[in-house]
């Protein structure tokens, strides 16, 4: 009987593994055709791999609802995805979080959310002008809130660290 489980798994590990290849793909040429402005493209690429959990699929096709590139802009559809990937956490939608929560952009304006998705974000972020540029954004951002905003972040944080629960 264990083996037999044992057999199933690895059948399971494989189908799996070959189905994130076609995911994989989507997503690649996706952000290529982001890159190059092909924005049709882009969302017709990136759009399956992100309904199917592809954290860096969902960063990438927020981007474009929320700066509107080749559809109309959607703060609300910017959020969604935004928020499936800063779930699993995807640096680039963690940040995209923190912008329309700091804008009131899709979501309510939320300094200490904003704050808090910044820090969560710079966690894991490496060494390099991106992280320092994000850490920038984060310290001024501090500097426009209040104590009790403050506090509130730095208790998001550690909702998000102990409990994996986002606001």
């Amino acid at each position: 009987m264990l083996r037999r489980w044992s057999q199933l798994l690895a059948i399971a590990a494989l189908v799996a593994g070959m189905a994130a290849v076609p995911a994989l793909a989507e997503t690649d040429a996706g952000i290529e055709a982001l890159n190059k402005g092909d924005y049709g493209i882009a969302l017709k690429e990136l759009t399956p791999p992100a309904r199917e959990g592809d954290a860096r699929a969902e960063a990438h096709l927020a981007s474009i609802y929320h700066y509107g590139l080749g559809v109309a802009t959607s703060f609300s559809r910017a959020f969604f995805w935004y928020r499936a990937a800063a779930l699993q956490g995807n640096t680039d939608g963690q940040i995209g979080l923190a912008i329309l929560y700091f804008n009131g952009q899709g979501v309510a304006k939320d300094l200490a959310v904003a704050h808090m998705w910044l820090t969560v974000a710079l966690d894991v972020m490496p060494e390099g002008s991106d992280r320092e540029r994000v850490r920038a954004d984060r310290d001024a951002l501090a500097q426009e809130m209040t104590a009790a905003q403050l506090q509130r972040s730095a208790d998001l944080v550690q909702n998000w660290y102990h409990k994996h629960q986002a606001p």
